[in-house]
């Protein structure tokens, strides 16, 4: 399946990979982040957009398959793969696995309602859950919706009843994902626009003079020294 969305000036790639192999890259979640071009930031090309989506579409290309299809060489093309990876828009790899062979459970999508004041810390409960595999904020009637990993009845049963005793909560409503349909393999090539940076800490726009730091293996931006160290302080606590 391969799902495309926007989130924070950002455009999210979900799509399949294989099991991995040498020289091969194998994608499931590809975070593409559109940012400025300060520092060497720079928007992403056609080029870099027809990277990510035949890797998507199979992720057994090669540097020598992707080069042909960009027209480049292959030590450019390995490059620009490099740099994706190293300005962290591509922000990990992973494997897609067929849970339905290990286990008997199914996921589930979960929506909450709750006060404004209370969500945040209503979502850091909910995320820490090792049941739970997503968690997103929403508008509407509901404003958390959470999904979870392949859990079994009574394991879903365990996890409304500890959600409906989060202090908060107001209602909960739960709808069980029993069937997919085949997977699409096509990618949209969508032109990338400038946008400016988010950073990491305060999640406020900014632009100009750029703090980063590779902190947990990812290359993180901030818009000053303070929040690059509490981010950092943060980070360390949480792991």
């Amino acid at each position: 399946m391969i799902i495309i969305y926007t989130y924070k000036y950002s455009l999210v790639v979900w799509g399949s990979n294989l099991p991995p192999r040498t020289n091969f890259f194998q994608f499931q979640h590809v975070f593409i982040k559109l940012k400025d071009s300060p520092n060497n930031l720079k928007p992403l090309d056609k080029k870099d957009l027809i990277i990510l989506s035949e890797l998507l579409n199979d992720g057994r290309k090669t540097y020598s398959d992707l080069a042909e299809k960009i027209n480049l060489t292959v030590p450019a093309t390995k490059s620009r793969v490099e740099k994706l990876i190293e300005n962290g828009i591509i922000n990990f790899f992973t494997v897609n696995l067929d849970y339905t062979l290990l286990t008997e459970g199914r996921p589930s999508i979960i929506s909450i309602k709750a006060p404004p004041n209370s969500i945040q810390n209503i979502s850091d409960m909910i995320y820490s859950n090792k049941l739970v595999h997503k968690v997103f904020f929403t508008g509407g009637k509901h404003n958390l919706l959470l999904m979870t990993h392949y859990i079994t009845e009574a394991q879903k049963n365990k996890l409304i009843n500890e959600l409906q005793n989060l202090e908060g909560v107001e209602d909960i409503e739960t709808t069980i994902l029993y069937e997919e349909l085949p997977e699409k393999r096509e990618l949209l090539i969508i032109e990338p626009k400038s946008i400016k940076l988010i950073c990491a800490y305060c999640k406020r726009e900014f632009s100009g003079t750029i703090f980063s730091k590779v902190i947990g293996n990812k290359k993180r931006y901030f818009c000053c020294n303070i929040c690059l160290n509490e981010f950092e302080k943060k980070f360390e606590m949480a792991n």
